[in-house]
């Protein structure tokens, strides 16, 4: 299932009992469990520590989920802002955050969440080199040779000639690209 959030704790922070309904289906159909959904910032508050990741809405009434963000990136726990406003609103610390505009289904929210869920799984990239060069060092016995194929292969990924595809786990997208790379020979990077 793509988006398999499997016993996943999900808190749910949106004041529109409706929109708020349709998000737990959602989740509740990507197995994860949901906390809440909290329509205040208090009892959204409480739930932090509980939580593996969040859907934000932006604004809960005359109050907004900033503080709440902040304490969830403090923690490492990947969230989204699901929100009727555009994300110019957002404060500069959040550009690179997820931000979803309504009227997006909640579907949209869930499959993203799922996405951003497996990334933290995986780690960063720094902590797939490892899994890279032990690759690599199949290829070729060299190690500084091996070096130079995961720096191509890295290369390759940053340039985006052959993205990504959508719902792919970056390790091992990352190992095809190796691989495509010794498809086509080993030359210009053995020493």
């Amino acid at each position: 299932m793509l988006n398999n959030l499997s016993g996943k704790r999900v808190l749910v922070v949106e004041d529109n009992y409706l929109l708020a309904i349709e998000l737990v289906d959602e989740l509740e159909a990507a197995n994860a469990v949901v906390v809440g959904p909290c329509s205040n910032l208090a009892e959204a508050g409480l739930q932090v520590p509980h939580s593996d990741l969040a859907i934000l809405d932006v604004r809960l009434g005359c109050e907004n989920t900033f503080n709440l963000a902040d304490r969830l990136k403090a923690l490492d726990v990947p969230y989204i802002f699901f929100t009727g406003y555009d994300k110019h609103v957002l404060p500069a610390r959040f550009a690179s955050d997820d931000c979803i505009s309504k009227p997006e289904p909640p579907s949209t929210v869930v499959r993203q969440l799922s996405r951003r869920s497996r990334e933290a799984a995986e780690g960063g990239i720094v902590d797939l080199i490892p899994e890279l060069r032990a690759r690599a060092r199949c290829f070729v016995g060299d190690p500084e040779s091996a070096d130079r194929l995961v720096e191509l292969t890295l290369q390759r990924a940053i340039d985006d000639k052959c993205p990504m595809p959508s719902g792919a786990a970056v390790g091992p997208w990352l190992i095809l690209l190796m691989d495509e790379i010794m498809a086509t020979g080993p030359r210009g990077f053995m020493n």
